[in-house]
């Protein structure tokens, strides 16, 4: 098995340390759907199947553990081919999708809007989550447990992930958010020994709360991922940012101090996706209009302070 993690840059991935399970990126999955499950005497579909089929003979090492990802870009065509099952082609340059090493967050086949937008240095994911590290690895741990409960078990346990993914716009400088959204359906988990005896369902789950009571009932050393996860990232920018703007909106110090009041700007130009657009408010007291940020450069610490003055016509 190949150590994904040996030759990697300061990443996020880096930063959440390393996966506690086996995993073998494999292609199997995948080829198993093609040859096993793809209807035959579909009129399509069938003679797809077995062009994959004549094409994957002339390509063996496909069906091996992949632990060079050279093999992905000497095969490049046959594996569009198998991934156009899995990334709708008609969907191809809209969506944000990506192929990832199981349980670890770097791709090895993805979307060209994922690679323009959230891809780092040697595929890994760039960008920073809503929640601190400690919180997205437990999440990893709980969602892999799920994954085994799933395959080895027969156990369905819904583990949600809310988790959003915040990156900066190649072409505006501004931030983009992302929820992202796992699909384990070419994960094989195969048992390592003999399979662990599971909890009572009631006892289960009180345990998946704490990562610790997992990794006791679930020995990441008792199994061994096989396959890929897919990645699917979907814009929520617009309502991350209104309800941001909601909030901020409640504090009145939002448009007191000068910090805030920039931090109001900065979501507006995201919203609006306008990195120059300049935030504004003005006040009428009598004969008098105040103008906050108009053209007023921001030296104090008070908004006020740096605002203007005009006499209404």
């Amino acid at each position: 098995m190949m150590d994904f993690a040996a030759s990697r840059p300061v990443d996020i991935e880096s930063a959440l340390g390393a996966v506690p399970f086996k995993v073998e990126l494999s292609l199997a999955p995948l080829v198993d759907f093609w040859t096993k499950e793809m209807p035959r005497t579909h009129p399509v579909r069938g003679v797809l199947a077995r062009m994959v089929e004549e094409e994957l003979r002339k390509a063996p090492e496909l069906l091996e553990p992949i632990e060079d990802l050279s093999v992905v870009a000497r095969h490049r065509e046959l594996i569009d081919m198998l991934m156009a099952i899995v990334f709708a082609p008609a969907f191809w340059e809209q969506e944000y999708g990506a192929a990832m090493v199981p349980f670890h967050l770097r791709s090895f086949y993805a979307t060209p809007s994922f690679e323009r937008m959230l891809t780092g240095e040697g595929g890994s994911l760039k960008g920073r989550f809503s929640a601190d590290l400690e919180t997205v690895a437990t999440v990893r741990l709980r969602y892999a447990c799920a994954v085994i409960l799933r395959r080895v078990y027969g156990v369905e346990i819904d583990v949600d992930v809310p988790i959003v993914l915040t990156v900066a716009c190649p072409e505006t400088g501004l931030d983009r958010h992302f929820k992202v959204v796992f699909d384990p359906r070419f994960l094989d988990v195969v048992p390592v020994g003999e399979v662990p005896p599971l909890l009572d369902r009631e006892r289960l789950l009180a345990r998946l709360a704490d990562p610790e009571s997992l990794r006791a009932l679930l020995p990441p050393d008792r199994f061994l991922f096989r396959g890929f996860t897919v990645l699917r990232a979907i814009e929520v920018t617009d309502q991350e940012v209104l309800s941001s703007l909601k909030r901020d909106l409640i504090d009145k110090e939002s448009i007191v101090t000068s910090t805030r009041f920039c931090g109001l700007q900065e979501k507006l130009r995201t919203l609006f996706r306008r990195p120059d657009l300049r935030l504004g408010l003005a006040a009428i007291e009598g004969d008098q209009v105040l103008m906050l940020n108009s053209g007023a450069r921001l030296e104090h610490s008070c908004i006020f302070a740096d605002s203007t003055h005009h006499p209404r016509v």
